[in-house]
């Protein structure tokens, strides 16, 4: 089977092949958000193998399961016999597997919400998609650039975000800081992430930091439970227990469940939207949108 080799940092052909050569057909992601973006682009009935963690769009739910990015299953990415292979992160025994076998590898490399359009032009290009690929970041950058103009007047609500802790306990909960997705979310959103100027990009913080914020809004990222009236009395109670926050005292303690919150995909504009939302209720985000992303 002819092989195509893919450059790192641009999905442009070598090896002897032309840009013409025919777009990969048999892709295994290993990118939840990858994965999306190829289905979004048309691109869907390529991908023959997804990672145990991607769920949307709905067809993928019965494509083989290759592991994820820590623990791939080398043999059945084999067995799929993929010609290109997606990964967010870097896996350097899958690495060195697609160097043997000659097998393209693009690597996602999706940190802020700068890189979703990238990500989405340089597959678009990858798949022979491009007018496709314009589409999807034009509506992306229109759809963000709304809620921006929306919030931009309004008064910056201090926001503590968490991304991962312990049920019932707030050991080891991870924020975000600098040069990730969610910081920008919370600044498009209006808001003032109290964790903005932390180095990494999802520090763990002590219980007592986060009190010492002092925020007027908790937004918590749970995409794995069920939100129910039972699970939304509890956390407040959690945090009731913490000590006294403006956020609680105000009743400004969200919980977003949605599937893709931490996912950054061209659906993640929704997550964008949503935030704005929790951090200015007064506004309708969505009334804002230009006609031309409806």
């Amino acid at each position: 089977m002819a092989r195509i080799c893919l450059l790192l940092l641009m999905p442009t052909w070598s090896s002897g092949e032309s840009a013409a050569s025919a777009p990969p057909s048999r892709i295994v992601t290993i990118a939840p958000n990858s994965a999306e973006i190829i289905c979004a682009l048309g691109a869907c009935d390529s991908i023959v193998g997804v990672d145990k963690f991607s769920l949307y769009p709905p067809e993928l739910k019965s494509r083989p399961r290759v592991g994820g990015l820590f623990d791939p299953d080398l043999e059945k990415i084999v067995s799929l016999n993929p010609d290109l292979v997606v990964i967010r992160g870097r896996n350097d025994t899958l690495e060195r597997l697609c160097g043997t076998l000659g097998i393209a590898l693009y690597h996602d490399r999706t940190e802020s919400l700068a890189d979703v359009p990238t990500c989405i032009t340089e597959l678009g290009r990858v798949l022979g998609r491009e007018d496709r690929a314009k589409e999807l970041v034009r509506e992306f950058q229109s759809r963000i650039e709304a809620v921006r103009s929306r919030v931009a007047e309004r008064p910056r609500p201090r926001v503590l975000v968490t991304v991962s802790r312990q049920p019932g306990s707030f050991l080891h909960t991870l924020t975000t800081g600098k040069g990730v997705f969610i910081t920008e979310t919370i600044d498009l959103a209006g808001g003032v992430n109290v964790f903005r100027n932390l180095d990494m990009g999802y520090p763990q913080v002590s219980p007592e930091g986060m009190v010492a914020t002092r925020p007027e809004v908790i937004i918590e990222f749970m995409p794995e439970v069920e939100l129910t009236d039972a699970l939304r009395e509890r956390v407040v109670a959690e945090w009731r227990n913490l000590g006294s926050l403006p956020a609680v005292e105000k009743g400004r303690i969200h919980i977003l469940s949605d599937d893709h919150c931490l996912i950054p995909s061209p659906r993640y504009v929704e997550i964008i939207e949503k935030v704005s939302r929790l951090v200015h209720p007064e506004l309708d985000v969505e009334r804002s949108r230009p006609a031309a992303s409806e």
